[in-house]
């Protein structure tokens, strides 16, 4: 059940003392929350606002924590009750997270439950919502729409702006600040945010349509008017111009999910939320990690960057793969292999032990990314060098004996590792010639492996020592 309540200035009653701001209704769930609601009820008029100009509606959506949810639809009414100027009335819900489940709360915006006044019934219970029932106005047609006309400085836009709310929404930095004076074209970009991301991770983007205090707002997205811009903080966007000042540059996975949202490709979007679902319920930093590994996993020629974040190499991609769940996402194979290549390829430090790596991760994801380690280190020979330490070699030395299959289609990667494989020369010799027979090397390949071994076992001719002593005569002469 969600809570309701509305709040505004009135004159005394039955229930309340003293008139003023204050709840004239409240639902049974709500009622508990009153401290939690009373600070995101305000609302202040813009600088130079007169009683002939229409306000803007502030809706606005905040996480007090990680239990519950508020939303908030304010709107300036003008005189209260005593004639006195600078009323205005919120009406707010409070909810859990699962209550918003399959929702994105912009969808909200315009929907059927929102009091346009205070209940007549001044003091008396509102019944609770038994189900939040989105509106007709925000929706992904309303999306497409959107960036169909705005065109290419549009989807730069986006990409910006998605870039400042994944790392506002990881604690990465300041949230977004949106300028328009239509607070419609605000809803227009909060929607769009909301729709490249999963229902789960929107859920967790907070954000007001107005305020005319951006300095201090703390949410992901804050939209204001033009006469109260020059008061944000951070990066800005100017919604009616398409321009954005103090903003980074495109983050790969903003980059993936806007160029995804802008040309349509709605399968390529989805996609990424069932990864991103196929992982646990966590917070918000860790969920924006989730994303930025599932675009990674899913981008076709690595535009999405790499997989592994903060740890590299092939733990940081064990890590990455054990918080998105691709067998969970039913994710195929080929896609895990491909993407295990591009990140591994860019890999400098040693790789350490490989089998401990594949061991932590579930058993249905191991062949795909030893095969997209392999492609990696068979491309490239300078990989090879820098990546193949000792223990990473003798890792994968033992793939001769468990799986040979496994090399077929990389022998330079094989030649390399079973000639620096830590051990006697025989074991290595028995697999080489093990791989010979079963048809997986040619001849030359068994040839070249094989004298190397040899070669790497000779010892170093010893030299004649120097008889310094010879010259003792000589100096003597001298």
């Amino acid at each position: 059940m969600a809570g309701q309540a509305h709040y505004t200035s009135a004159p005394p009653s039955d229930t309340a003392r003293h008139g003023g701001f204050r709840f004239t209704a409240v639902s049974p769930t709500a009622r508990p929350a009153l401290d939690v609601l009373r600070p995101l009820t305000g609302y202040t008029p813009p600088p130079g606002a007169d009683r002939h100009r229409h306000l803007p509606v502030a809706f606005a959506y905040d996480r007090p924590d990680d239990d519950m949810a508020v939303l908030t639809r304010t709107r300036f009414t003008g005189q209260d009750y005593t004639g006195r100027w600078g009323n205005h009335f919120c009406h707010a819900l409070y909810v859990t997270p699962d209550e918003l489940a399959g929702l994105r709360p912009v969808e909200l915006w315009d929907a059927a439950h929102w009091a346009s006044t205070p209940a007549p019934d001044d003091g008396h219970d509102l019944p609770d919502l038994t189900q939040l029932v989105p509106g007709s106005a925000v929706g992904p047609d309303r999306v497409g729409r959107l960036l169909a006309g705005a065109g290419d400085p549009g989807i730069r836009l986006l990409e910006r702006l998605l870039t400042v709310v994944l790392q506002a929404l990881a604690d990465e930095g300041r949230g977004a600040t949106l300028i328009s004076g239509d607070p419609e074209r605000v809803v227009d970009w909060i929607a769009a945010v909301s729709y490249a991301l999963p229902t789960g991770l929107a859920a967790r983007l907070t954000f007001t349509t107005y305020t005319a205090r951006p300095e201090d707002d703390h949410r992901h997205l804050s939209g204001t008017l033009p006469e109260t811009a020059e008061r944000a903080q951070g990066p800005v966007f100017h919604l009616d111009e398409l321009a954005r000042d103090g903003c980074p540059e495109p983050s790969p996975t903003a980059r993936f999910l806007a160029g995804a949202l802008g040309s349509e490709r709605l399968d390529v979007v989805d996609a990424v939320a069932e990864l991103w679902d196929a992982g646990p319920a966590d917070g918000a930093e860790a969920g924006v990690r989730r994303l930025r590994t599932g675009c990674a996993l899913l981008a076709p020629d690595g535009e999405a960057g790499a997989l592994g974040g903060e740890s590299s190499g092939l733990v940081g991609l064990v890590h990455a793969l054990a918080e998105v769940r691709p067998e969970a996402a039913g994710l195929a194979p080929e896609r895990l292999r491909d993407a295990a290549a591009r990140h591994l390829a860019e890999e400098t430090a040693p790789l350490g032990d490989v089998r401990a790596a594949l061991a932590a991760l579930p058993e249905a994801y191991r062949p795909a990314v030893l095969a997209g380690l392999l492609a990696a280190l068979e491309a490239s020979a300078e990989l090879r060098t820098g990546a193949l330490d000792a223990q990473a070699c003798a890792s994968l030395a033992s793939l001769a004996d468990e799986a040979p299959e496994m090399l077929a289609d990389t022998p330079g990667t094989a030649l390399h590792v079973l000639r620096r494989a830590p051990g006697e020369p025989r074991p290595a010799a028995l697999r080489i010639l093990r791989l010979y027979r079963q048809g997986l090397w040619e001849e030359t390949e068994t040839y070249e492996a094989l004298r190397d071994l040899v070669r790497a076992e000779e010892p170093e001719p010893v030299r004649a020592p120097r008889l310094l002593w010879r010259r003792g005569p000589a100096r003597e002469r001298e």
